[in-house]
């Protein structure tokens, strides 16, 4: 049986959020992806081609928000905290 490679198109992303203990600044990445293969399909039913993913990618960029937004000291208080 074959193995078949598809193309990746990958697009990073850096946002910086304040902490919700501290306020603190924090820089948060992540590389949103997609694949370029005939099971990746768009509404229509048809293959999506590049230009339909990057724009994707890219709306998909612009309302990311990362889901750990507590800095590395608040967290460890919080934990302290739980803690018996």
């Amino acid at each position: 049986m074959p193995t078949y490679t598809y193309e990746r198109v990958t697009r990073p992303v850096t946002k910086t959020v304040p902490c919700r203990g501290c306020g603190k600044k924090l820089k948060r990445s992540t590389t949103l992806e997609q694949t370029i293969s005939p099971f990746n399909r768009g509404e229509d039913g048809a293959p999506k081609t590049r230009d339909q993913i990057v724009a994707e990618l890219r709306e998909e960029a612009a309302t990311w928000h990362p889901r750990n937004d507590i800095c590395a000291t608040c967290d460890a208080v919080a934990d302290a905290a739980v803690k018996p």
